[in-house]
């Protein structure tokens, strides 16, 4: 099943913006509830193509890296933008019988089956038109590929100045913020301002997809090859452009 996708999409004039904005670079991009509102960052050249991305995590309030504002939101994999993602969101232990859950709770997967949901449905993040996808009109998850492809491009960890840390791809070309993580099994928050957690669009087995995850401890950056989807982590969305 595909949604249908609607956006509102405006040109204005614009001041810089905190990653990278070339002056008059905009295009505001208004998620279908008219909660927030994100930019365009400038092209990207990577291996797997030009990638487009917003200036922000979903949910964040600013693209200052510097900021807590900046983390956003954390989804479990393939859900819905329904409340869940909030870091305010109750927990529950009921399993979802289907893709759109009766509540705005973060499942606990109390029986670690790596999902949120009964049946594992793998067509819910997929693409842009994607059943569950939360990203606004004609954006979708990077896929994994696409992740590694930004790494590529060489990456560092640096501090925020305010004790936490962020990651800078291709010389400042992309400012990811490390926003923890919320566990799959308690519903618990771990490591916020320490380490990044950011979903792909991909399947990869039973109740796991791709991800990228980064540790500030380390000061490395590992691309995984799967996480449970029960867990919530970040999602950063993107395009690519077309020629």
């Amino acid at each position: 099943m595909k949604k249908f996708c609607f956006a509102v999409l405006m040109l204005i004039n614009t001041a810089l913006y905190s990653q990278n904005y070339d002056a008059g670079f905009s295009k505001p991009i208004i998620t279908e509830n008219g909660t927030f509102t994100y930019y365009e960052l400038p092209p990207i050249q990577t291996s797997e193509g030009v990638l487009i991305f917003l200036d922000r995590n979903l949910g964040a309030l600013s693209n200052d890296i510097t900021s807590s504002d900046s983390w956003g939101d954390l989804y479990q994999w393939g859900r819905a933008t329904d409340g869940h993602e909030k870091r305010l969101s109750d927990t529950t232990n009921t399993i979802a019988l289907t893709y759109r859950p009766a509540n705005n709770e973060f499942i606990v997967d109390s029986s670690r089956a790596n999902d949120w949901i009964v049946r594992p449905d793998d067509d819910l993040w997929n693409d842009s038109l994607s059943t569950n996808n939360p990203c606004p009109c004609g954006y979708r998850l990077p896929t994994e590929k696409e992740w590694r492809a930004v790494a590529d491009l060489g990456y560092e960890i640096k501090p925020t100045g305010t004790g936490a840390y962020y990651i800078s791809f291709g010389k400042g070309q992309l400012d990811l913020p490390c926003a923890g993580l919320r566990n799959a099994f308690t519903g618990n928050f771990q490591y916020q301002g320490m380490r990044g957690y950011y979903w792909a669009g991909d399947v990869m087995s039973k109740g796991m997809s791709g991800c990228m995850d980064f540790n500030k401890a380390e000061i490395t950056t590992n691309v995984t090859v799967y996480g449970f989807r029960a867990f919530g982590r970040s999602v950063r969305c993107v395009k690519k452009k077309d020629f």
